[in-house]
C-alpha cells in the first residue's frame, strides 16, 4: 500500500488523513518552484479572494458565520491582516507622491518636537504599532458592542485592519500617506463596524457607537507611542 512521504501512514485517498499533505508530489523544478512561489508567499489559494470578495460584499455575514464556526473557505484572520499592512506600506513607500506638509510647526517649537519624535517612532515601527490595533481596538470594540466576547472581537479587529488597508490603497494614487494616518482607513473601518453591528431598530444608535468606538481607536492609537516616548526617553 502506498504511504504518505510526510509521516509514513498509508493512504486511502488523494490526501493523508494524518497530516494532510497531498498523496502525490511533483518533482522540484524551475516549473514547479515558480508555479509555487505566489503560493509560498501568500498562500493566495486558501481563501484570499473569497475573504475579500465576501469582507466587501457580504460584511456582516462573513464576519458573522466567521465568528460562529463557518470558517474553512476564509482566508486566516491574522495572516490577511499582516497581508494587507504589508501591501499597503509597500504601495505606500514606492508612490511618487510626497505625504502632505503640515503647516505652522517650527523646529524650534517644543510641540514640533515631541511630534516630530513621536512620528518617527510610529513610522519606525508602523507595522508593530498597527498590529497592536488587534488587541487595542478589540478593547472598545467590546464595551460598546456586547454581541462578541473579547477574544472573538480580536479577530473581527484582524479582518477590519487588513481589509480596510487593502481598500485604502486604491487612494494612494490620490493621497499618499502612512496607513495609520490615512482617513480613508477610519471611514471603512466605521462602515464595516456599522455594516456588521447595524441595529435595524435603532441605526442611529448603532452610528453612534460606530463613532464612538472610532474615537477611542484613535485616542488609544496615538497615546499609546506618546506614553512609550515619555517613558522611554
Amino acid at each position: 500500500m502506498k504511504t504518505c512521504l510526510n509521516c509514513d501512514e498509508p493512504l486511502t485517498g488523494p490526501f493523508c488523513h494524518v497530516c494532510g499533505q497531498k498523496a502525490s508530489t511533483r518533482q522540484i523544478n524551475w516549473k514547479t518552484f515558480l508555479e509555487d512561489l505566489p503560493r509560498s508567499l501568500f498562500n493566495l489559494e486558501h481563501g484570499f479572494w473569497y475573504t475579500l470578495k465576501e469582507l466587501t460584499l457580504r460584511t456582516r455575514s462573513a464576519l458573522d458565520g466567521y465568528v460562529k464556526g463557518k470558517r474553512v473557505l476564509f482566508f486566516k484572520p491574522i495572516q490577511y491582516a499582516i497581508l494587507g499592512i504589508t501591501v499597503y506600506t509597500l504601495l505606500q513607500a514606492f508612490n511618487p507622491l510626497d505625504p502632505p506638509a503640515i503647516e505652522g510647526l517650527r523646529e524650534e517649537n517644543e510641540l514640533y518636537g515631541t511630534g516630530y519624535a513621536v512620528g518617527k517612532l510610529i513610522k519606525d515601527n508602523l507595522k508593530f504599532f498597527w498590529l497592536l490595533g488587534i488587541f487595542f481596538y478589540a478593547l472598545p470594540a467590546k464595551l460598546l458592542f456586547r454581541k462578541y466576547n473579547f477574544t472573538e472581537h480580536m479577530v473581527v479587529c484582524a479582518y477590519v485592519l487588513g481589509h480596510t488597508a487593502l481598500l485604502a490603497c486604491l487612494s494612494l494614487p490620490f493621497y499618499s500617506v502612512p496607513i495609520m494616518f490615512n482617513p480613508f482607513i477610519y471611514l471603512f473601518m466605521g462602515v464595516m463596524y456599522f455594516r456588521l453591528f447595524r441595529d435595524s431598530v435603532n441605526p442611529l444608535g448603532t452610528f453612534g457607537a460606530v463613532i464612538g468606538h472610532l474615537l477611542m481607536c484613535v485616542f488609544i492609537y496615538f497615546a499609546l507611542p506618546i506614553a512609550y516616548y515619555y517613558v522611554f526617553n
